[in-house]
């Protein structure tokens, strides 16, 4: 799918990418039960962000709006790699770099692969 890159698509994959980011960085260095305190907030918050950009309607396309299962299996790599972090020594200076890592990885996944929809036409996806 190429999506074509405006302010607001950025903007939207960059605050979804730093919420992927933000609790990889948590969970690998922050002591329970504030991994998932913050899991669960950032769920929410991106629920919230989504629906606000009229993301998680079904007139999508017929289906919800998103990048595929390429987005997930990087979200789960990055989580699985921060929960095996967690108590180490390296921790405290891997669990920040993990998480900067996944905000990167998952921005430039997103920019180039994932799909926008707007009713005002202002970034179209299409179909390959």
């Amino acid at each position: 799918m190429n999506t074509a890159v405006t302010g607001t698509v950025r903007n939207y994959w960059l605050v979804l990418a730093g919420m992927l980011g933000l609790t990889v960085g948590v969970v690998a260095t922050a002591s329970w039960p504030w991994p998932v305190i913050t899991g669960v907030a950032l769920i929410l918050v991106a629920v919230l962000y989504g629906s606000r950009h009229r993301q998680l309607s079904r007139d999508i396309r017929g289906r919800f709006a998103g990048a595929g299962p390429g987005a997930g299996v990087i979200g789960s790599i990055f989580g699985a790699a921060a929960v095996l972090l967690r108590g180490t020594p390296a921790a405290l200076w891997a669990g920040p770099l993990l998480g900067v890592a996944a905000f990167v990885g998952m921005s430039l996944y997103l920019t180039r692969y994932g799909s926008f929809s707007s009713k005002t036409g202002e970034a179209e996806s299409g179909s390959s």
